[in-house]
Order: structure tokens, then sequence, then C-alpha cells
């Protein structure tokens, strides 16, 4: 490590009210000359927001400010796992949580690159980043300090707001909200989500309904469990990554997704959130429907245990055990017949149905037509199967 770095500091940023705080937070308080700000980005910036953040890295007085486009390896080590295992926690599809431990390893990755040996988040003590951002530090950067000052310190919001002001530094009116937005859903939280009976107001909602929005049908294929083709009114859009962003420009203006959450963090205590998750809805459904059509009921029942266990390792920052490797495989696995054309039919603020094409549909088969004939076998074998199937709780009712 160069001795000029042992004075230098990498904030993992978001231009959000925390990280925007320690920059200037950590230059006086951690006796740094330098602050580089790296922005680590999962797929949800557009070239507008990462100007945006760049000029907020400069404005809060970053001496360096550096972007990582991660969103291929988010997509292919979680999301597409997330995807084919419909994977929810208690209905929440993992919006933002699951990006953290991308962005914490190449937060990471970069500094260990430049051999600065301190690395800065903005996460409380309250929450689950906090363990993703540490669990990447101890097994990649064993050398690196991992750097929570708003943990450290128990700072709110208020102190960070306040501290930004005082140093002529403009803080938005909107930071009443906090607001986390990803590939994958926007998390979202206030003072009415710190109670257990509270709604957040229409106009805290991160994405505006268009009023003029009408329904419609869209087109999604499925290539072996993954998105990738959508076609709409307006076009065609190839590539996962770009069909997950389109159809969240779709499904947010349409007020689809949005919900609130309450869960169980890793250190025990409850936590309630709203959020918006339309590609996660929109894109389940469709998935899940064209699973039902293609294969059999074990392995849709048998894959629910897989899909719960990969949400609860990515949820609880469990990243690096060798059995993420080892549900993945079976999830590939599970997913070499789930293709095909969902048409999809939305309205404001609801899936209205899925429809299915595919050449392994289970539902098209020949020789039976469910509840009204079958060719395939005749009466004696229903009758027969009937009771066979009765047999042991004949035996159960009678012995009692």
């Amino acid at each position: 490590m160069n001795d000029n770095q042992q004075d230098t500091a990498v904030v993992a940023f978001s231009g959000g009210l925390d990280t925007s705080m320690l920059v200037p937070y950590m230059r006086e308080n951690y006796n740094l000359k330098n602050v580089i700000t790296c922005v680590i980005d999962t797929g949800s910036m557009t070239e507008d927001i990462q100007k945006q953040v760049a000029d907020r890295a400069k404005e809060v007085g970053s001496d360096e400010h550096v972007y990582v486009d991660a969103a291929p390896a988010f997509y292919d080590e979680i999301i597409k796992y997330l995807i084919f295992g419909n994977v929810s926690r208690d209905g929440y599809p993992l919006c933002v949580g699951s990006e953290r431990l991308i962005q914490a390893r190449e937060t990471i990755t970069f500094a260990k690159e430049r051999g600065i040996n301190m690395v800065a988040n903005g996460c409380t003590g309250a929450g689950n980043d906090q363990y993703r951002f540490d669990l990447v530090a101890h097994i990649l950067g064993q050398d690196i300090q991992s750097i929570a000052p708003v943990r450290e310190h128990n700072i709110k919001r208020e102190f960070s707001q306040k501290f930004l002001t005082d140093r002529g530094i403009y803080v938005s009116e909107k930071t009443k909200y906090s607001y986390n937005a990803g590939l994958w859903g926007v998390s979202i939280g206030g003072d009415e989500t710190h109670t257990s009976d509270g709604l957040i107001p229409e106009e805290a909602w991160y994405s505006q309904v268009d009023e003029n929005v009408q329904s419609q049908v869209i087109e999604v294929t499925f290539k072996k469990g993954e998105p990738v083709l959508l076609k709409t009114s307006a076009g065609t859009t190839e590539g996962p990554l770009n069909v997950i962003k389109a159809i969240a420009d779709i499904g947010s203006s349409m007020g689809i997704g949005r919900h609130y959450h309450l869960g169980t963090s890793i250190p025990g205590k409850k936590g309630r959130i709203a959020y918006e998750s339309p590609t996660a809805d929109i894109l389940y459904e469709a998935h899940r429907t064209l699973e039902k059509h293609v294969m059999t009921q074990n392995q849709i029942f048998f894959k629910q245990s897989i899909a719960n266990e990969f949400g609860k390792l990515i949820h609880e920052a469990q990243f690096f055990d060798p059995l993420i490797d080892d549900l993945r495989a079976y999830l590939e696995s599970s997913q070499q017949r789930v293709s095909g054309v969902c048409k999809i039919r939305l309205a404001p603020y609801r899936i209205e149905a899925v429809t299915i094409d595919s050449p392994h549909d289970l539902l098209g088969g020949a020789g039976s037509v469910y509840g009204e004939y079958s060719d395939f076998y005749d009466a004696r074998d229903a009758e027969g199967s009937s009771k066979l199937h009765a047999y042991e709780q004949l035996l159960f009712q009678q012995t009692k």
C-alpha cells in the first residue's frame, strides 16, 4: 500500500442523505486528507442519474468520484436466480437488500486495487445492510477497515440534515423519506412506516402514476427461465437487463407493485417499509404461470423450498456460503423447459391475467381434457385408482 493512501477512505456512495453527509464527516472526524466516492450501479441508474450523483459527490467535497457498472454481475449472480425461484421473503421480493452484496464487493474490490485500507458506508446499526458490507470486508478484504460512522456514532437523519446545511450544502425537502432505488425495486421509509398502521401519502411514493395510462397487453419471452424479450405497442426490447428496466417503467407508471412489508432484521428487530416492485410482480406472475404449464407438480412444490432457502441466504448475508452455488445449480436445472411467450394483461394498479404459449405446455397434452374426458384410461382404471387412493384412510377409520 502506498503511504499516501493511508490517509484516504472510499465512501460507498449513493448521493442520498447519509452518504452525502459521510464525505465531509469522514474528512473532519477521521483525520483524512482524501475522500473518494464510489458509486456501484447495479442497473437502476440512467445517464441523468449518474450525472446527478457525480454532481452531488462534487458538491459534498469528494476528491475523486468513481462509477462502476455492476449490473451484469447483479443479474448473473442474483437476479436471474430470484426469477428462477420466484423468490420472495413473505411476499417481499428482496428489492434492495439483494444488491447490497454486489455493491459491497465491488467497493471493496476497488479499494484493494487502489491500495486503500478504509471503506465507509452509510449503514445504521439497526438494519441488515451493515452485515452485508461487513461480511464482504471480512471475507475479501481482511486488511480493510469497514467503517460505518452512522452506526458507530448513532447518527440520526436530523443530525445528517443539520450537518450538511451548517456547511452550506443543500438538503432536499424529500429527505423526510428515505429512498433506496434499485434495479429490482424501491424501498421507502418514513415516519409512517415506523408504526404498524401508518400509510405514506400518495406524493411519497417514488414513482407517480400516470393519470393517462391505459390498460395494455405486453409479451415477455422466457428462454430457460430468463426474460430475454419484451414486446409492447411501443416496440421490442431485447436482453434480460433491458427487459427488466422496460417493465419497471411500464409497471411503475401504472402503480403496479406498491406494497408494505414487515420483516425481522438479522439483529432481531421488526422493521416495516413501503416498497415498489413492479418488475418483480409482473415477471414473477408471468414466470410462475409458465412454470405451472411446463413443470410437474413435484418439481413446482420442491423448488419452492429451494427458492426459500436461496432467498434466506441472500437476505441474511450468507453470500459466500457454498450452499448458494448448490442452490443455483438446482434452480438452473429446474428451468430447462421453462421457455415460451407470456401475454400479460396489465391495468392500473393490477395484473389482470397471464396466458402462455410454449412447446412444452403440459395442458395441451393429448389423451384427456381436465374435468371433461380421458382417452388415455377408461372408467375401470379411474374407479380402481379412486379405491386405492381411499384404502389407507379407510383402514385408519375402521380401526379407530
